[in-house]
């Protein structure tokens, strides 16, 4: 779960996000699988694949680096030209370096009801999010955030991606593997902006 302060609303489903020359995207969805609506990521990218006709549960053949430390891209799905996807349980600060050789990247979680925006208003059900990199201080890496991971990018690989948080309100965080009715129903919601999002960066 994350809140990204500072950070600017991006255009709601339905306007059109002025790309700039887009060639590779990366979702990154990260949550625990093992807390119910806190994995809604997961499920958002299975759904997703399952669109795309791609299997559901392959996510690490998605991103490969090379011996070089290259990440390697391939020609993804028709309207998703080179489109890779990760899944981690957390964010870590090693994810830099991945994000460096992408140009535009979504990162997919949930929040919790009372999440706001940094002008205090309440975040949506389903949340999209233009960022920017940010360092923010913390205690723990659990708690590092988008923001922070596009600014150890920058700062470390001089590259700065085009950046998006699409978050979606989880309800029930028990242990357990399944989404809760609502949430589940949010995931549904949130593959389609992403879809959105996609063919807007990439076209």
């Amino acid at each position: 779960m994350s809140q990204e302060p500072g950070a600017r609303l991006a255009p709601p489903l339905g306007e059109t996000i002025a790309p700039a020359a887009r060639s590779k995207a990366l979702l990154v969805a990260y949550g625990n699988l093992s807390r119910r609506d806190d994995g809604v990521a997961g499920h958002i990218v299975s759904r997703l694949r399952r669109r795309l006709g791609l299997n559901e549960r392959e996510l690490e053949n998605d991103v490969r680096v090379s011996a070089a430390g290259e990440v390697i891209t391939e020609d993804g799905p028709a309207g998703y030209p080179r489109m890779q996807m990760i899944l981690l349980h957390q964010l870590a600060p090693e994810l830099g370096e991945t994000l460096a050789s992408f140009d535009v990247v979504v990162f997919l979680d949930a929040h919790v009801q009372g999440a706001t925006t940094p002008e205090g208003d309440l975040w949506e059900d389903v949340h999209l999010q233009r960022i920017d990199a940010g360092l923010q201080t913390s205690m723990v890496t659990h708690h590092l955030k988008p923001s922070a991971v596009l600014a150890l990018c920058r700062t470390l690989y001089g590259s700065e991606p085009e950046a998006y948080v699409l978050s979606v309100l989880g309800y029930d965080f028990d242990f357990g593997d399944t989404l809760s009715d609502v949430t589940s129903r949010l995931a549904d919601q949130a593959v389609e902006r992403l879809d959105a999002v996609l063919r807007a960066a990439l076209k």
